[in-house]
Formats: structure tokens, sequence, C-alpha cells
């Protein structure tokens, strides 16, 4: 089943816009034999990351906010902190039939993160040639750790941006996405095709592609560990991925998903970082199937709200 986001167009022709990302798949099999690509995910753990809780000792610890270089080991590691903090130690309990960690057997955490780190390193892991689409994963670690080496126990929390299309009410995948790009300019003459091989993304989809698609960056996979929730650090992620969507990639709106039922990150978003509420929409989540160590979908409503930035 395909996910939808449902949006209006006009909420968003014209303007340059990011999403934080919460949810879905691209459509693959979730339980076959064959390889599983997945594609977005629910991300709401800034549910328990309270700011006011900032007010603590806590606050006095130094974080690191650091792009990794999308080397194999980090990506892998990055893959083992999201199955440990998210999947299974979410707030949200995202096991599906709402089993606990104990439910998980040793093999479907290790099936689990070798689908998760599939799935990141094919998106932001290195790759031959320049990437088209921009990716990053951006980590939170402890100012003392050495951030040229992070393991998976030394990352605090953890954010993912890319750069995709959006086409009228549907975010492409990333594969999509690049294919779209790619005829694009291939359908241009060689004089043509030669003046937009460094093109941006912006400039191809603004000057090459039909009105109702735009390029927009999408963010998702925000978590924190366990041990350094209630500390703000998911806040400290949001602002990065702010500042790097601004700075980096030129886009001047970011939006954010969110699954309706979770009343606590909602109230962050809006409250303690200065969300708003654009439009409600269904979608697909993903939940962990225990048992075979793989994902399920599950039918979601999701919030979509915005930032200018």
């Amino acid at each position: 089943m395909k996910p939808s986001l449902l949006l209006a167009a006009s909420a968003l022709c014209g303007s340059q816009t990011a999403f934080v990302s919460s949810f879905s798949t691209n459509g693959a099999a979730l339980q076959s034999k064959t390889p599983m690509k997945l594609d977005m995910f629910f991300a709401t753990e800034a549910a328990d990351d309270d700011t006011a809780a900032a007010s603590t000792t806590k606050e006095s610890m130094d974080v690191k906010l650091t792009p990794l270089d999308g080397s194999e080991s980090s990506v892998i590691n990055a893959a083992k902190f999201m199955v440990d903090s998210f999947w299974l130690q979410s707030p949200q309990n995202l096991i599906d039939g709402g089993g606990d960690l104990s439910s998980i057997s040793d093999a479907s955490k290790s099936s689990l993160t070798n689908i998760q780190a599939d799935d990141l390193l094919s998106k932001y892991g290195e790759r031959m040639g320049k990437r088209k689409l921009d990716a990053l994963i951006v980590v939170a670690s402890d100012g003392s750790s050495d951030t040229k080496s992070l393991s998976a126990d030394d990352i605090l929390g953890l954010v993912t941006i890319e750069v995709r299309l959006l086409n009228s009410n549907d975010l492409l995948s990333a594969d999509e996405s690049e294919f779209r790009l790619t005829q694009a300019v291939a359908s241009l003459g060689p004089k043509q095709r030669r003046e937009y091989k460094d093109a941006s993304v912006l400039d191809i989809a603004r000057e090459l592609l039909p009105p109702e698609v735009t390029a927009v960056c999408s963010l998702s996979n925000l978590c924190t560990s366990p041990k350094a929730r209630r500390m703000g650090i998911a806040a400290k992620l949001c602002s990065e991925a702010e500042r790097l969507t601004k700075e980096e990639l030129s886009f001047d709106e970011i939006y954010l998903r969110v699954e309706s039922e979770n009343e606590a990150a909602k109230k962050l978003y809006e409250d303690k970082l200065g969300y708003q509420c654009k439009f409600e929409a269904s979608a697909t989540a993903l939940r962990v199937d225990a048992e075979r160590g793989g994902f399920v979908e599950v039918d979601s409503d999701i919030v979509v709200m915005s930032k200018k930035l």
C-alpha cells in the first residue's frame, strides 16, 4: 500500500519547503523473503524531550551536533542506535501488539538492524560519484566524545535530512525523485545538458519540471537515547536541522508530520519550537514485528505542521 500525504497543492506551490517526516515505506513487501527497502518512519521521540526538563543539572552537558560522513561504519552505528532507541524503546511503543523490549530476541533485533542499515546506507551512505539529492544524518553526542569514531552507544540523538520531489500531494521516494530529475536533464539537447550538469536540484525542478512538482527537503527519523531524554536534545536536533535546511540547502520553510494521537510531541512542536498546524492527513506508519524481526504497516492519522525559516 502506497502512503499518501494528501497535501493541498495550494499550500506548497511556489515555495521551497522541507518536510520533517514521520512515516512510511515505498511500497515494498514488509514481510516477504525479498530484501526490504524502507522509506521514512514516524519519528516522534520529541514527545519525551520536554525542554522544561533542561532546567535540571543535565542542561550543563556539552552536546555536539555532527553530520556523519556517510562511511559504512558510521551509518551502521546510526542504524543500531535507531533500532535500540527508537524502534524498541520509543515512548510511543512502536512494537506491534504493544509488546516490550523483552519480547525481542537477539535474532529479531539483528534482523531489524540489518533492514535499517540497508535503508540508511542506500540513502545516506557513500556512493561513487556525486549524489544528486542531498542527504545526511546528523547525530548528537556528548561533547567529550570523539565524533570521528562514534559508536552506537556514544550517540545521544539523531535526525536525518534528504532532498526529494513533491508532486502535488505525493512526496516521491528518493529513487523516483532522482529518476525524474535525471530524465528532465536527459531530455534536453547536448548544449542544454551541459548547462545543467552542475545545476542544483532546486534549479532543475523550477526550470525543467512541471509547476506541480517542487523540490523539498525531507527530515525524518528524529529520535533520542533513553538515557538522554528530557534534556532538550530533540529540540537541539530540530534547531540544527532548521539551520542546515536554510543555510546549507537554501529552503525557506520546514514542515513536520506527527501522529495525531501523540499529544506530547504536538505540544512540543507547537508550544516550544514554534510550529503551526497546517492540516491533517492519512498515512501508513510502521511498527515492529517482534516475532519475525521485521516491520508491519498500520494506518495512522497525522498532523502536518510548518515553520517559516
